[in-house]
């Protein structure tokens, strides 16, 4: 997704398919008004690690499990662009093809 393109008009398109679920989100999710949206919407509840100058944080417990979530999924990402084929660069023919091909990847990663 490029860069000027906020990250949240991704998560409606994908929250709309997903309903009644807990979502994990980094600060870029921040924003009640836009959480009340998605919960009376899809029935989501967005969960956000607070910004230093908020008033209500969440518990220390919270932010070390996003990190660990975070740095895993980040590392994944990593090795699989760095591994012999850059996802980039397949040559599947068909979108099931493509999806079956990064599925492998992902879970030989995990």
């Amino acid at each position: 997704m490029p860069a000027n393109i906020d990250e949240r008009e991704a998560v409606e398109a994908v929250l709309e398919v997903v309903r009644g679920c807990d979502i994990y989100g980094d600060k870029g999710f921040i924003g009640s008004d836009w959480q009340q949206e998605i919960i009376n919407s899809t029935g989501n509840r967005i969960w956000t690690i607070k910004r230093c100058n908020q008033q209500r944080q969440v518990s220390s417990n919270l932010k070390r499990l996003s990190g660990r979530v975070r740095q895993r999924i980040e590392g994944v990402f990593h090795e699989i662009e760095n591994t012999g084929r850059n996802p980039e660069r397949l040559l599947n023919k068909t979108v099931c093809g493509f999806a079956t091909h990064i599925a492998a990847k992902i879970t030989a990663h995990t």
